[in-house]
């Protein structure tokens, strides 16, 4: 299959490749129908390359340098991403080596050999001449560059499994040969000013330099202005939009119009001979310098003009990893334009493997980010300081102006857990207003932190959501156990949510105004006081859009009172304080015509029936999950396409993967007048049952599917609820207005709610996992909880902008087969360390059972003398001192069985190290052969033409001696 993949893959390359081939060929036949004499110029230094063994050697040298600037730096197995990132750093150093290789012999040569004159003779002008030269250095650099394309590419392709984005590669060579094409133009005027061979390397090297390292300029200039326009004007800028696999047209013509204008000065060079030396000689040359320095100024124009205003711009990756939103598109054409945005955004060097991507994605977007402005008339000015170090000045920038300090994560690397510092933030600013994001979790879609922060600082006013208060205290506060207060933090997801909206506590002690809050966000409404729930009936009858969690058991917060239970007062002296009024929240399913399945509970109340399903796609987890552990996935077995997560409502189209614990279940009522549209169901071995059977069961520790009665299939656990305006009631002839007529009643909005049977949906854990999906890395866990939960608020609110940028993510090809090695190694971790924790318990119980077994005779034997003195037959001082040996021996045998556990532990960590080392050496290993592998492997093909060229060519000249002379 994987072999299968590799071909598929480098057939839509050589797609790509013949696609452009055909392009140049026919460009090559134009040439050679219109002027024959710069074909035959280019055809005779074309061949005459390839001809000579040399011409091998050097393609050899390339092929060798691009596989080990590659492959070969750390940073390419660290970051774990099919991209050619290295190479994309080193490849301007490589130019400098391997274009003046070429270029140095284009005339200097000629002029050694004395057929310049020759040439010149030809029926042919001077753009003949240069055009020809030039286009024969072309097909030499392209043929060296396919080549190396072809060998990355399948190394590539055997590490990605075949599932590597073939796009971005044909894209950065791509951006390779324009680089080339650029770098032979100029490498070619350091030709024609020398005929020493030599020399034309050194000065071909030399006036491409400026080029290559224009993109240092800021580190080295004190004027910051200049040293940001000198970098612009380097190749690193338009080289950087084909290397993250874009197409830009201002990346095109800055290369088209350099090459032009260093073949023009070129043909100058080459046409100096007539008028060189003439009594206007002198003239012709200022004359002509007048000219270069005016193309430069015209290019220069033109390719400022054309950086601003992108007229094309198209990102060939399949992953659409440089793409941005639609949504993105949308907010960024409805930005004010006399309002820039400045964004610095600050990333350390040594970023661990599981941030690499997303440090790849934050740099693709914030430089997407600042064209898709450009384009739009926009300004979104990014100042991007990547590759710096934990204690230098931009890191202290960072911190001091900004508050963007070095973070410190738990990571495995290289085998081993370790404590890592990385710095990867940014810092958003319009005018008086600012937003940070300390850190940018590897679990979060970064387009969505981007898009939200630029939203927040360039509108300057968020939305109002109001949380209810409640049992649950999302915004914190204190809970009375017993006589005991226990303290509740503020919940993770209220500062997840202030990022967006102003976000207030609402205790509903008076009525709620339509027109004050965007959203509602009611968790456990059945723990409201009946007037306070009143009030809450009534927003809801006043179109205020309403989000509702109602638990029938609460799993995580233990505080939270279940809907079918009775709620406690605080105090008393065993926590007892009687029982409190609650709400009936009846009167709410009725309101949104709702049937909730459920039997009557205590005194009075209505107890929810709980769901269960037999599906876990997690099977590590299979000693904590059961199966009230509901995994909302399309793998579910009977999980219809589309139902398990509703495609008919944006709030979960699209997502993957949602768990509830411990839910009930959400259905309409028949023959509703509301539009009700289920959002998460269950699969088809699902059911219900009630929560005291459930106990019972538990309690049992047998499964509930093996003695529920019957199946129920895609049972809704969450619903979205819209409807027509409630009736008002009419116009009160009480209240005139100042014209003394009666005042109309205000018109209801639409009832829009969501209903979700479960509270724990939103624990604190899933935020923690979704910006560390790699909390338990056997698991991986996919959970997409928070997702839902925020997509919830953003359709009540509105703000349906945002759930399509939380749902556009880019797709990364990974080394697959890498990450096979490291799986297995992972698994004999695992597995040896349930091996050797095994030989511990094993080996503590032994120790244990000794001990208890030495002490046995001498503790029998105290018991008898305790009897023996409660008789009188033995004195006090002789049990005393019976107690004091027993005891003294009890503490001796205890710091035995201390030392023989410290013993253990210690074995066991070693061997635990062991094994990791181990594993952390296999991988290790298959990195070193597939480096060894990349780097060698394409050598072997130029050499051995090399060599059969060079043993045919000795042949040809041994054919005309006599052999005599061979003797």
């Amino acid at each position: 299959m994987a072999l299968n993949n590799v071909t598929t893959a480098l057939l839509s390359l050589l797609v790509y490749d013949l696609i452009f081939l055909l392009i140049l060929v026919a460009i090559v036949a134009v040439l050679a129908g219109t002027k024959r004499a710069a074909f035959a110029v280019m055809k005779r230094n074309f061949v005459g390359y390839f001809s000579n063994p040399t011409g091998y050697v050097f393609l050899c040298i390339f092929v060798f340098l691009t596989s080990v600037a590659a492959f070969w730096p750390y940073e390419f197995f660290n970051q774990n991403l099919a991209t050619l990132d290295q190479l994309n750093y080193w490849f301007p150093l490589i130019m400098l080596v391997f274009i003046p290789a070429i270029t140095m012999s284009i005339w200097a040569e000629e002029k050694r050999q004395g057929t310049d004159e020759l040439l010149l003779t030809l029926p042919a002008d001077d753009f003949d001449i240069v055009i020809g030269k030039y286009m024969a250095a072309s097909a030499i650099f392209t043929a060296s560059l396919l080549f190396s394309q072809i060998s990355t590419f399948v190394t590539l392709a055997i590490l990605t499994e075949g599932q590597l984005d073939t796009g971005l590669i044909f894209t950065s060579y791509l951006g390779y040969y324009f680089v080339g094409l650029a770098m032979i133009a100029i490498g070619m005027i350091a030709s024609f000013l020398t005929g020493n061979l030599t020399v034309g390397f050194i000065l071909g090297a030399l006036f491409n330099a400026p080029l290559a390292f224009a993109s240092l300029a800021e580190s080295v200039s004190p004027n910051q202005k200049l040293a940001a326009w000198l970098a612009e004007s380097g190749i690193a800028r338009p080289f950087d939009d084909f290397g993250r696999g874009v197409v830009s047209s201002s990346s095109v013509v800055y290369f088209v119009l350099v090459s032009s204008v260093a073949l023009y000065v070129c043909m100058v060079l080459i046409g100096r001979r007539h008028w060189t030396g003439g009594k206007d000689g002198n003239t012709m040359a200022w004359h002509y310098i007048a000219r270069v320095i005016a193309l430069v100024v015209i290019t220069t124009g033109a390719v400022t003009l054309f950086r601003n205003k992108d007229i094309y711009r198209h990102d060939f990756t399949e992953g659409k990893v440089s793409s941005l939103a639609s949504a993105t598109k949308k907010l960024i054409r409805e930005l004010d334009a006399d309002r820039p945005i400045v964004i610095d955004a600050f990333i350390s060097k040594d970023i661990p493997e599981v941030y690499a991507k997303t440090r790849y994605e934050l740099i693709n977007l914030l430089k997407e980010f600042r064209s898709e402005a450009g384009a739009r008339g926009r300004e979104i000015e990014v100042n991007l300081y990547d590759d710096i170090e934990l204690f230098s000045d931009e890191a202290a920038l960072a911190e001091e102006r900004f508050g963007i300090a070095p973070q410190t994560r738990l990571v495995k690397e290289r085998g081993s857990s370790q404590q890592k510092q990385l710095i990867m933030g940014a810092a958003f600013k319009s005018g008086l207003e600012k937003v940070t994001v300390p850190i940018f979790e590897y679990g979060i879609p970064v387009e969505y932190e981007l898009v939200r922060s630029i939203n927040t600082v360039a509108s300057g006013a968020r939305k109002r959501l109001g949380i209810v208060a409640t049992d649950a205290r999302l915004m914190g506060g204190s809970v009375m156990t017993g006589m005991t207060a226990q303290q509740v933090p503020r919940h993770m997801l209220m500062d997840e949510l202030g990022k967006q909206y102003d976000v207030e506590e609402v205790d509903l002690n008076s009525p709620v105004s339509a027109d004050i809050y965007a959203a509602l966000l009611c968790v456990q409404p059945s723990s409201l006081a009946p007037p306070q729930f009143e009030r809450l009936l009534e927003a809801v009858r006043a179109g205020v859009p309403v989000a509702v969690f109602e638990d029938p058991a609460p799993v995580g917060a233990g505080y939270i009172t279940p809907t079918g239970q009775p709620k406690q007062a605080p105090g008393g002296m065993f926590g007892g304080g009687g029982q409190t009024p609650k709400a009936d929240i009846r009167q709410l399913w009725d309101l949104l015509e709702l049937d909730v399945p459920g039997r009557a509970g205590m005194q009075g109340m209505y107890a929810p029936d709980i769901v269960w399903q037999q599906h876990n796609p997690y099977p590590t987890l299979d000693d904590q999950a059961n199966e009230l552990w509901v995994f909302i996935d399309e793998e579910a077995p009977g999980a219809g396409e589309g139902q398990a997560l509703s495609s008919e409502n944006v709030i979960t189209s699209g997502l993957k993967e949602v768990l509830a614990i411990v839910s009930g279940a959400v259905m309409a009522k028949g023959e509703s007048t509301l539009t009700h549209t289920p959002l998460l169901q269950t699969g088809g071995l699902s059911g219900l049952i009630g929560g005291d059977k459930m106990q019972e069961i538990m309690s049992r520790r047998s499964t509930i599917a093996r003695e529920a009665k019957g199946l129920k299939p895609s049972l809704p656990i969450a619903m979205s609820i819209e409807g027509k305006a409630v009736e008002t009631p009419a116009a009160d002839p009480e209240k005139e207005t100042t014209d003394g007529e009666a005042e109309p009643a205000a018109a209801a909005k639409p009832i829009k709610a969501v209903y979700v049977a479960d509270t724990d949906m939103m624990l604190p854990e899933f935020l923690m996992i979704r910006a560390d999906p790699n909390t338990v890395s056997e698991a991986k866990f996919q959970f997409q909880n928070v997702t839902f939960v925020l997509n919830v608020i953003d359709w009540l609110t509105g703000e349906y902008d945002f759930i399509e940028v939380r749902k556009h993510e880019p797709i990364f090809a990974s080394l697959r087969m890498i990450d096979s090695v490291k799986e297995i190694a992972r698994t004999d971790v695992r597995n040896g360390s349930k091996e050797f924790q095994v030989e511990y318990d094993d080996a503590m119980r032994e120790a244990q059972e000794a001990q208890q077994a030495r002490m046995k005779d001498l503790q029998e034997e105290v018991e008898k003398l305790q009897t023996q003195n409660a008789d009188g037959q033995v004195s006090r001082a002789e049990l005393q001192a019976k107690l004091q040996t027993f005891q003294t021996q009890q503490e001796l045998e205890q710091r035995k069985l201390d030392v023989r556990r410290t013993k253990l532990e210690r074995d066991r960590e070693l061997k635990v190290r062991d094994i990791e080392r181990t594993a952390a050496d296999e991988v290790t290993k298959i990195q070193n052969k597939v480096k060894a592998a990349a780097v060698t492997l394409p050598c072997i093909p130029p050499l051995v033409v090399g060599v059969i060229v060079f043993a045919a060519r000795r042949l040809r000249e041994r054919e005309n001696i006599s052999k005599s002379r061979l003797k």
